[in-house]
């Protein structure tokens, strides 16, 4: 069975720069898994990812979308040879914590100028284009949070994928079963 997976560092393949096994992974031992989630990526780049290969070919499609408040840059101006994170678009929490002067315009940016309003519109438009190129394909597409809400497993659960071994085995198992039904 031949399974894509994008989306952002949720369904990303942690593995490039740090240790452990995380749910891609452990599809990866049952399937023949093509990953394209990138760590820190927006859900334009998410659009571009699907964009990238013939759905076709898939016999199951994970997209784990993500934050409506991520900015799409070409390049990250500190994440850029980042292995993990070099795809990565600017998100307040992450620019916020970085204390890098070359992004304090972007601080100031979401601190002084950001709508939370128009990233949820143009996320929502984002979102109905992907739903329009997966149309041709629903039948074998896995939406994440629309189909299966993992939120629950965040926040005691850190660690690889933002979940323990524990949350990243629950992640699994929940598509396994959805895969194999």
């Amino acid at each position: 069975m031949k399974i894509l997976i994008c989306g952002d560092s949720f369904a990303a393949d942690w593995t490039v720069k740090h240790k452990g096994t995380g749910w891609p992974n452990m599809l990866a031992d049952l399937y023949q898994v093509t990953n394209l989630a990138q760590a820190g990526c927006s859900e334009y780049k998410i659009l571009k990812q699907i964009q990238s290969v013939d759905l076709f070919e898939y016999d199951k499609i994970i997209v784990w979308h993500t934050s409506p408040y991520r900015i799409y840059v070409e390049e990250h101006p500190t994440h850029n040879k980042d292995v993990l994170h070099k795809n990565c678009d600017f998100i307040y929490s992450d620019v916020k914590a970085q204390q890098s002067k070359e992004l304090t315009p972007i601080i100031d940016y979401f601190e002084k100028y950001f709508s939370f309003e128009y990233a949820d519109f143009v996320h929502s438009l984002i979102c109905k284009q992907i739903d329009e190129l997966l149309e041709p394909v629903k039948d074998k597409v896995i939406q994440i949070p629309q189909m299966i809400d993992f939120d629950h497993l965040t926040k005691p659960n850190q660690g690889l994928n933002h979940f323990d071994t524990d949350g990243n085995q629950i992640v699994f198992n929940k598509l396994v079963k959805i895969i194999n039904p």
